[in-house]
């Protein structure tokens, strides 16, 4: 073979490699990743049971992100959701790498987690995305016109619902000068938000902290409830829990992209209505700003209260 030969043939291996080696650049590698979730049990145990729960996160959740996973390029070579009841060993596990995705109110996360260790996730909101609120309601029979008039009264709160709990206590803080606790009021302790609504309806307590969907769920069903149940205060949220990632979880980016059309899918819709959460949104860390200050200002209160 001359040398214009040897030159021609290797000017063709030559283009023929570089277009292969501009083909293999152009295609994504896959990333793959584990995925463990840690759900805070009683921020949804009033919608779902415990077995709902784990069956819905375990096995749904899984085959929702293996299809998710098929369009947008990853891999979850593992799945796992763990339901907690106490808040420190969540975050226990989470400062220990057990966990790649909490789930739980965002005043806990506020108050427990550092700000160093999340990075942005997505979260559960209401049908066009409309905020969730808490609202302190009363009986419109009861004369309860202040925060005032709450003393010696029934008052209705969600168990194991520290949110709740601060905000009913900064209002009376700001008013008595003193907790919730300390001003004669007759403490019931209820799972469900809608019963909440009917108790104070009914008469069976004077007042209640109560979800502000709860409300207006228990309203479209019997309109009667706007005109004898009043809201005497509210605290706007866009979610009643938020979820974040761990700050080096390898798919934030490719997990949060496949979250906003969970709507969209089979399998994702029944997810959420399991949930009842309509409609999915993204939760950025600093989301959790305006829950150090209703934090900070609660602590203030209860500095100046001698608390």
């Amino acid at each position: 073979m001359n040398a214009k030969a040897i030159m021609k043939a290797a000017l063709l291996v030559y283009c023929v490699f570089g277009v292969m080696l501009s083909c293999a650049q152009d295609v994504p590698l896959r990333k793959e990743g584990r995925l463990n979730m840690g759900y805070y049990f009683y921020s949804i145990n009033e919608t779902v049971n415990r077995a709902d729960v784990e069956v819905t996160l375990n096995f749904w959740a899984k085959d929702l992100f293996e299809m998710e996973g098929k369009k947008h390029n990853f891999t979850i070579t593992s799945s796992k959701a763990t339901l907690y009841e106490d808040i420190l060993a969540m975050k226990h596990d989470f400062i220990n790498g057990e966990l790649d995705m909490i789930i739980a109110p965002p005043m806990l996360i506020a108050k427990y987690f550092k700000r160093s260790s999340l990075m942005d996730g997505f979260m559960g909101v209401l049908e066009d995305k409309k905020s969730e609120y808490l609202y302190l309601i009363v009986n419109a029979d009861k004369n309860i016109n202040s925060i005032r008039n709450l003393s010696g009264k029934r008052l209705v709160i969600q168990a194991h619902d520290e949110t709740a709990e601060i905000f009913l206590d900064r209002l009376v803080l700001k008013e008595f000068k003193k907790s919730y606790k300390e001003i004669n009021l007759t403490l019931q302790n209820q799972k469900k938000s809608n019963r909440i609504v009917l108790d104070v309806f009914f008469k069976n307590a004077d007042a209640a902290v109560v979800y502000g969907s709860a409300y207006d769920t228990m309203v479209e069903l019997n309109p009667q409830i706007k005109n004898k149940v009043k809201i005497l205060a509210n605290y706007p949220l866009k979610s009643k829990n938020f979820s974040y990632f761990r700050r080096d979880y390898p798919l934030i980016k490719e997990l949060n992209k496949a979250a906003i059309t969970f709507e969209n899918t089979p399998r994702g819709k029944q997810i959420l209505e399991i949930f009842k959460t309509p409609n999915i949104d993204y939760c950025k860390v600093n989301d959790l700003d305006v829950f150090d200050h209703l934090y900070k200002d609660y602590l203030d209160l209860k500095e100046q209260a001698g608390k």
